[in-house]
């Protein structure tokens, strides 16, 4: 798992993880169980129609009421919050530095960078960095993810943490997060876990393709949407879209052969076998209810999808940094 320094956050502090996006707020606290994880609350409550508009928040009393509902239901005590910016509101870049710099030397390169990134008072943006690991495309180099994001979005979300007693500890990306979650539930069952692989994300009608190695996020596309397709022209749609993003993720994944599909959402039914045929690998889907450990009484809602949750279960995870 990644581990940001500044505005992301890094803490030994358990945290609940507080899910904001238009498909409503989820909050889940994980919990040691042995050598596992396992769900030990959770709530989902559901937000009207365009409280949260491409990722930024238009009904911020809706929202809040939601939370402090969801907080309430859930059960947890816990009050330090992790919390998501979504991918569209932030820049993430990957820079190869020399591996013997020092972390002043290192934060001095990432802020050149994402001023030239984003030109605008530096009191604007939030700025951040993770050491990613040896650079595969230099020798003696590593990788360094910069992230930015104006501080406004930053303040927005921890502002709705604030207003109903939760401490915001820390910020994450929520690709970056669901890719934690994927990761969690992949390596229990999955021993190369670190090889390519492969995610197709269906939310609000919206197709996102992922790739990992690791819990590593080498290459994101959004795929488009699903609106106004029947059934076997979208199946077809998501196969051919999924092929081209793969080929273009071959430039940072350096030419890796994919090993696994996983399917994150309601996907139309042919989905999986039609994926399996066009592009060799097994595909499956994923569901935190039955892939991870539930603490008795502990309840998913039944009107949204199983893997609904991935994102929370991501941010949750931050309490094991």
């Amino acid at each position: 798992m990644l581990s940001f320094h500044r505005w992301w956050g890094r803490t030994t502090i358990p945290v609940v993880g507080v899910d904001i996006s238009a498909s409503g707020v989820r909050v889940m606290e994980l919990a040691p169980s042995g050598r596992h994880v396992q769900i030990a609350h959770y709530a989902h409550q559901r937000l009207p129609p365009g409280a949260i508009r491409e990722g930024s928040v238009v009904m911020r009393d809706a929202v809040c009421d939601a939370l402090r509902d969801a907080l309430r239901e859930s059960g947890s005590r816990l009050r330090h919050a992790a919390l998501a910016l979504p991918a569209s509101a932030v820049i993430k870049k990957t820079l190869s530095l020399p591996a013997q710099s020092t972390e002043d030397e290192l934060e001095m390169h990432v802020e050149a960078e994402a001023m030239a990134l984003l030109p605008v008072a530096r009191e604007e943006i939030g700025v951040d960095f993770a050491v990613m690991g040896p650079s595969a495309q230099q020798v003696d180099a590593i990788d360094v993810m910069l992230v930015a994001a104006r501080q406004e979005k930053i303040s927005e979300r921890a502002e709705l943490a604030l207003s109903v007693g939760l401490k915001p500890q820390i910020i994450d990306v929520e690709s970056q997060a669901l890719m934690s979650a994927i990761g969690l539930m992949v390596r229990s069952s999955d021993p190369t876990a670190d090889r390519l692989l492969g995610v197709i994300q269906i939310e609000n009608d919206q197709v996102h393709a992922y790739f990992m190695q690791g819990e590593a996020l080498v290459f994101e596309k959004h795929l488009g949407s699903l609106l106004a397709r029947k059934e076997a022209s979208a199946v077809e749609a998501i196969c051919q879209e999924f092929n081209r993003a793969f080929q273009l993720s071959q430039t940072s994944a350096g030419q890796a052969s994919l090993h696994h599909i996983y399917l994150l959402g309601p996907v139309p039914t042919d989905l999986q076998s039609a994926l399996a045929q066009r592009m060799s690998v097994a595909v499956s889907a994923l569901d935190p209810w039955q892939q991870l450990a539930v603490k008795s009484g502990v309840m998913s809602d039944n009107q949204e999808h199983p893997s609904a949750c991935m994102l929370v279960c991501g941010l949750a995870l931050r309490s094991f940094d």
